[in-house]
């Protein structure tokens, strides 16, 4: 088999699989819960892996996947836009604000829970990352 390094692109929890996206270029690779050799709470977005490659039904498949550094990947700084600060950091409240109308927006069916408990982790996320004022 093939080994390869790539960073996961998605992941969906609920369905158990998402995809890979490999460092050397080529498709996106498809990644299931049942083929990686890893609990899958340590599939995160942006995180890197090496895998071997084997082909699915439908395409490459990762396998017998292992984090590479054991860290996700470095994020890139935010975009500055003409109605932020110069340095692209929000005001906390602000950041709440407009997760919760993109969430609104994106799935109208997630209850007012599950958006505080999103909406709470991106703002930690974001606040980790210095995107966020204090």
């Amino acid at each position: 088999m093939l080994v390869s390094i790539g960073k996961l692109v998605s992941f969906d929890g609920s369905r158990g699989f998402g995809f890979i996206r490999p460092e050397d270029g080529g498709p996106d690779v498809f990644v299931h819960v049942n083929d990686i050799g890893l609990d899958e709470n340590e599939l995160r977005q942006g995180r890197v892996f090496e895998f071997e490659v084997t082909e699915g039904d439908r395409g490459p498949k990762a396998v017998n996947l292992t984090a590479v550094g054991g860290q996700q990947a470095a994020l890139p700084p935010p975009r500055p836009r003409p109605d932020r600060p110069a340095d692209g950091r929000l005001a906390v409240e602000e950041h709440r604000r407009l997760v919760t109308e993109l969430l609104l927006d994106a799935s109208p069916a997630l209850t007012a829970g599950e958006i505080v408990i999103i909406r709470d982790r991106l703002t930690e996320f974001a606040d980790e990352h210095g995107w966020l004022d204090d």
